[in-house]
Parts: structure tokens; C-alpha cells; sequence
């Protein structure tokens, strides 16, 4: 009975090439399991936060920009900075950050075609 399953050897012909094989199926765990997807991710959320800091960033600069030129204006004393244009700089601050969220936001609602969820 068990000679009959015993594999008589193959000519030359006969036999199929088994490194190709041997490779392709060695690679297959790595296409099937690649990572791609969570790689894109973290690119995607490496560049929103560096977008978030050069919007700090330049938010910072310019609240100390006006309030240089508003010190510089009070010290020569003439009137060409006040402190209502330091104000009105918060507030155009305030208007571009809040601008930044509401975007996040209606991306995280519509962008993604899910909900708003905390990861």
C-alpha cells in the first residue's frame, strides 16, 4: 500500500522550476501584510502637524510683530500703532485659527465619509 504513494523520481523534463515558486510564495506574506495603509497615515499626520505649527508658528510671530511696532509707536510717541491694532491682530489670529478648526472638523464630518471619532 505505501509503495504505491512513494513519488518515483521525475526526468529532467518533468520537473517544474521551484525557485520562482519558492519566491513568489515567500513574498506573499509581505504583500498580503503589508503596511502601506497606516504609513500613509502617519505621512498624512506628520504634515498636519507640521502644518499646525507653522500656523502657531507664524501666529506667534506676528502677535509679537504688532506688538513691537505698537511698544515702538508708544516710545516715539506717535499714534501710527495702537492698542486696538494689537487687538484687531488677535481677533484676524483668532478668525484664521478658528477657520483651521472648523476645517479639521468638516474634514473629519465629510472628507472622510465617516464620524468625528478621537483616535
Amino acid at each position: 500500500m505505501f509503495k504505491r504513494l512513494k513519488r518515483r523520481p521525475r526526468s529532467n523534463q518533468q520537473r517544474t522550476p521551484r525557485a520562482p515558486i519558492t519566491v513568489a510564495l515567500a513574498l506573499v506574506p509581505l504583500a498580503a501584510h503589508a503596511d502601506w495603509l497606516s504609513t500613509l497615515n502617519q505621512y498624512g499626520t506628520n504634515i498636519r502637524i507640521g502644518l499646525y505649527t507653522l500656523a502657531g508658528t507664524l501666529a506667534i510671530g506676528s502677535l509679537i510683530w504688532a506688538g513691537v511696532l505698537w511698544m515702538i509707536a508708544r516710545a516715539a510717541g506717535d499714534r501710527s500703532q495702537t492698542f486696538m491694532d494689537y487687538v484687531q491682530q488677535v481677533l484676524v489670529i483668532i478668525c484664521v485659527g478658528g477657520s483651521i478648526g472648523l476645517g479639521t472638523a468638516a474634514w473629519q464630518l465629510f472628507g472622510t465619509g465617516g464620524t468625528s471619532s478621537s483616535t
